[in-house]
């Protein structure tokens, strides 16, 4: 799928394992299906989880977030908590991580109980992730694939995956809302950001959001990058809300929907064509709710 990627070697892991932890060496160990195209997971026992990169261009990703998770503490919802950072070397050397498993299923519209609840509770978080202390944290740029970035350094690839999406999108309509947004920019202090809010990095249980996850795209920029969510994830009809819990003006709300608009034809149309599935029913909703979709 990528150019960079890595050979994912189940032996070499349960070498490693042996090495590094034995007393998990030994605990059944499978992989975990996953929209996701930076990490491998592996579910280790019934209690943990096991990341690794995917790819060259991933293994910074995973170490930023080996460096910087422990210390994002007290969030309202719950985050990935490192249990064991290891090394391994699947034709480049990389660490890996061991997390506890977080119980929960992918939040699914299914698998949410009340849409208004959800839409305030990610809200919640965001603006206390939005708080967290930046002082020697990464900055938005190359270490998180640029989320977070002022939206005019993501013009050129924002319109080339636009032409490419002739088939399936207005084109016209796609390249005005970005030239309706792109001169917009955050003149507060950058902040943390989670980069990536869409629904196979967010988890519920019992009907009610209860953790985010995948945290490789994290960096402090411009906060707009996390209110994008509200269409990637947040159902239309609790859109209000979440703007609202999240008191943004217009200019926010403006460059949130472009960096909605960003990721969206950035996947696809790399990823469309039977590399990941999943993951472009995701962006074709996300372009369906800007009303861009043929």
């Amino acid at each position: 799928m990528h150019a960079d990627s890595l050979a994912i070697d189940v032996a070499a892991i349960r070498r490693q394992l042996a090495e590094q932890t034995p007393l998990w060496a030994d605990l059944p160990m499978h992989r975990i299906n996953s929209s996701g195209t930076d990490n491998a997971l592996f579910r280790l026992g019934n209690e943990l989880l096991l990341r690794l990169p995917l790819r060259e261009s991933a293994i910074a990703f995973l170490s930023k977030e080996l460096d910087w998770l422990p210390r994002l503490i007290g969030l309202p919802l719950a985050i990935p908590r490192l249990r064991h950072r290891g090394g391994i070397n699947l034709g480049q050397p990389c660490e890996f991580g061991i997390f506890d498993w977080i119980d929960g299923a992918i939040a699914t519209p299914e698998a949410i109980g009340d849409a208004d609840e959800a839409a305030v509770a990610l809200a919640v978080f965001i603006k206390a992730l939005h708080r967290q202390p930046t002082e020697g944290a990464p900055v938005s740029g190359p270490l998180n694939s640029r989320r977070g970035v002022p939206l005019s350094e993501m013009t050129q690839a924002t319109l080339s995956s636009i032409n490419l999406l002739a088939d399936e999108i207005d084109t016209r309509a796609a390249k005005d809302l970005w030239a309706s947004v792109v001169d917009e920019r955050h003149r507060s202090e950058p902040v943390w950001l989670h980069g990536d809010l869409k629904g196979d990095n967010l988890l519920a249980k019992d009907g009610r959001l209860v953790a985010v996850i995948d945290w490789g795209l994290s960096a402090v920029g411009d906060p707009a990058a996390d209110h994008a969510a509200a269409w990637t994830w947040i159902q239309p009809s609790s859109r209000k809300q979440f703007r609202d819990a999240l008191e943004l003006d217009d200019g926010d709300w403006q460059r949130a929907k472009g960096w909605a608009l960003y990721g969206a034809v950035i996947a696809l149309s790399y990823y469309r064509g039977g590399k990941n599935e999943a993951l472009c029913r995701q962006c074709r909703l996300t372009l369906s709710r800007l009303g861009l979709l043929l």
